[in-house]
């Protein structure tokens, strides 16, 4: 697992006019991983107590008129457009990315699930891309930050081939 890989950002970045905020995170895959193979992967690898801190968000920030998230059964995962995957709405779906994402009132997001050549073979980058709304946003993911760094690299890690 690589941290601060390379990161995948055209679409999203399209997708949301611009940017404040990009990380990634990088895991060797097996030859003939489709984009989908590793976003359902990334996705069904989330551990318990992810989920946990998920659910506690959720009853923090609902006051606020924030999104919830719903769970998704990992035998319900389609990664198709327009499905809810937990905090991800589907958006495009080609062989080679997986864009998916949300919109809400204090940023929106976008994560590309992506796989591309790499030094030894093909690799599965995950990456996110924010967009603040005011300052509410950049304060809001300034708190969630460091449980976002701590999660997604364990998740992704998870997918390696």
């Amino acid at each position: 697992m690589r941290r601060r890989a390379a990161p995948v950002v055209d679409a999203a970045v399209a997708s949301l006019g611009g940017c404040d905020h990009v990380d990634a995170v990088a895991v060797d895959l097996a030859p003939g991983t489709s984009a989908a193979d590793f976003a359902r992967t990334v996705l069904t690898a989330t551990p318990g107590w992810v989920h946990g801190l998920l659910t506690l968000r959720d009853k923090l920030m609902s006051p606020f008129g924030l999104h919830v998230q719903k769970r998704v059964d990992p035998d319900e995962i389609r990664v198709e457009p327009g499905v809810r995957l937990g905090p991800f709405l589907v958006l495009t779906v080609s062989d080679d990315e997986v864009l998916a994402g949300d919109n809400d009132k204090h940023l929106d997001f976008r994560t590309s699930f992506a796989v591309r050549e790499g030094a030894a073979g093909p690799e599965g980058v995950c990456t996110t891309v924010v967009r603040y709304h005011r300052r509410a946003g950049h304060l809001y993911f300034k708190a969630i930050q460091p449980f976002h760094n701590l999660i997604m690299p364990r998740i992704v890690a998870r997918a390696r081939s």
